[in-house]
């Protein structure tokens, strides 16, 4: 399924390939550029791919 983020949508980190940051961690997106989404999460904020993050939500705006 594709997600399409806005800022202000909760997200889990899936990927686990990163040292600063562990999987399952909750992150809010704070803004897009194409594929990759900036996250905020309690250890500071980074660009991720959106195949590395996965909305928390089931609501419809990380699916419209």
């Amino acid at each position: 399924m594709e997600h399409y983020y806005k800022t202000g949508d909760l997200v889990v980190l899936t990927n686990r390939d990163y040292t600063n940051i562990k999987a399952g961690e909750l992150g809010i997106v704070r803004s897009t550029h194409g594929n990759l989404v900036n996250v905020t999460f309690p250890q500071g904020t980074w660009a991720f791919t959106k195949y590395d993050i996965k909305p928390l939500t089931k609501d419809t705006t990380c699916t419209q």
